[in-house]
């Protein structure tokens, strides 16, 4: 086998792993940021690997706001940051705030 035979197997291989790195460039951000929005996190980073920009663009569409919750140290619910007791169990909670 030549050098020149040898290296033209390499073409695809460099492709695939472009097309590969691009499609996780997309996936896990949008994955990760679905998940901080109280999304289905495997989902849209399922939507995005296949779909790149279009993926990308229908999720800043569809978004939900990031919201700035804590969850109550005492029965797990999400609840504002600016609230001392839990209105789902009346928790007070301290100034060690568990956000998540």
């Amino acid at each position: 086998m030549t050098v020149q035979g040898a290296m033209a197997g390499i073409g695809p291989i460099i492709l695939t792993a472009i097309l590969l790195g691009i499609s996780l460039g997309f996936a896990i951000p949008i994955g990760i940021s679905a998940s901080r929005r109280g999304m289905n996190a495997v989902g849209w980073g399922v939507f995005a690997f296949f779909t790149w920009f279009t993926g990308l663009i229908v999720f800043l569409l569809f978004a939900k706001p990031k919201t700035d919750d804590m969850a109550c140290s005492a029965c797990g619910q999400r609840i504002p940051r600016n609230h001392v007791y839990c209105p789902f169990c009346g928790h007070r909670e301290s100034i060690e705030l568990h956000y998540q």
